[in-house]
Parts: structure tokens; C-alpha cells; sequence
């Protein structure tokens, strides 16, 4: 119950595309990028998100970005 519902999927830590959960841990999460294919994790002990974490905001993909759009 690491990341909760809310965090079935999140943005991509390497190219932003969505990355779905492969692994629910008690703190952490485990993902893989459907588009990369990348995995990572995300550690989740100061608490489950709030709201969705995909799909992200206009505003959430410019500041990746690096406010370049």
C-alpha cells in the first residue's frame, strides 16, 4: 500500500511517458515506462499521494521540460 491508488501510474523519472506500477512494497514502489521501458522506484514513507499522479498537468510537463516548451 506504498503509493496507493494514486500512484498506479506516474510519470516517467527518465522521458516523462507514463510508467505503470510492477511491484506495491509497504514504502516503496516499483515501476517500468511504457514507452522506455526503463524501471525505477519511488519511495513512498512520507505518504501516498494525494491526488493521480498521471496524467500530469500542462503546467507539471513545462517544468520538466524545463519551462521549454
Amino acid at each position: 500500500m506504498a503509493g496507493g491508488p494514486n500512484a498506479a501510474a506516474v510519470p516517467c523519472l527518465a522521458c516523462g511517458a507514463k510508467a505503470v506500477r510492477t511491484y506495491e512494497g509497504s514504502e516503496d514502489d516499483h515501476y517500468r515506462c511504457t514507452a522506455c521501458a526503463r524501471t525505477f522506484g519511488i519511495d513512498w514513507h512520507r505518504g501516498a499521494p494525494e491526488s493521480p499522479c498521471w496524467a500530469p498537468t500542462p503546467e507539471e510537463l513545462r517544468a520538466a521540460r524545463g519551462g521549454q516548451d
